[in-house]
């Protein structure tokens, strides 16, 4: 027998799930500043009071909608990527794609290094994605598949700034082909990987031997 509060759960459940990919959308129809609780609630046909009850704190809504929206990347994907550049690129023409997801990262920055009691987890979910591109590279200089002089969780925040620097120019220079700039970025990178960086001590040495 379901009792009226397991049913009230389960509809709470069911406008939450709602109101989030009412969320995805609004911020697909509109800049990141334009989008509020009413404008969300319209979007996903749910009062606005059942919205603000569910949500009753902004960021925690915006929290949820990062979440789910960054867990649907990639699950349209025809084969995977050979290696985790490749995963990055296909990442960025997904973003191409889908550019309301790009406003809204570039939108949660500001909340990730203010004071808000938001702050920390927004700030974990960037280190988190630090530390699967680190974990990824790693397993390609392993392979082989990449060659590297320096540590992967270096390569990784190298990688992190070309792909996030796109996303920006994406966004405010949209005549710019960002996946073509991409590739030439992580040519250069590349070739920075794979120099061994020469201390001062082997300078020192390599003078006084000549």
């Amino acid at each position: 027998m379901v009792t009226l509060h397991d049913a009230r759960a389960e509809d709470d459940q069911s406008l939450a799930e709602r109101t989030v990919r009412g969320a995805i959308r609004a911020y697909r129809l509109h800049s990141f500043n334009e989008v509020d609780a009413a404008v969300v609630a319209e979007v996903s046909c749910v009062p606005l009071e059942t919205v603000e009850r569910l949500f009753p704190a902004w960021d925690a809504l915006l929290l949820v909608t990062y979440d789910r929206w960054t867990q649907l990347r990639g699950t349209r994907r025809q084969a995977p990527p050979a290696c985790t550049i490749d995963h990055v690129r296909m990442t960025l023409a997904e973003d191409v794609a889908d550019p309301g997801l790009v406003r809204l990262l570039a939108g949660v920055v500001t909340i990730a290094s203010s004071e808000s009691r938001f702050a920390d987890l927004f700030r974990k979910r960037f280190e988190e994605y630090v530390e699967e591109l680190a974990c990824g590279l790693q397993g390609d200089f392993d392979r082989g598949t990449e060659e590297s002089a320096i540590p992967a969780h270096q390569a990784a925040t190298q990688l992190l700034a070309v792909y996030e620097g796109m996303q920006i120019q994406m966004l405010v220079r949209p005549y710019v082909d960002v996946l073509v700039e991409f590739d030439r970025a992580v040519h250069t990178l590349r070739q920075g990987w794979r120099q061994r960086e020469v201390h001062s001590w082997e300078i020192e040495a390599i003078t006084a031997g000549v």
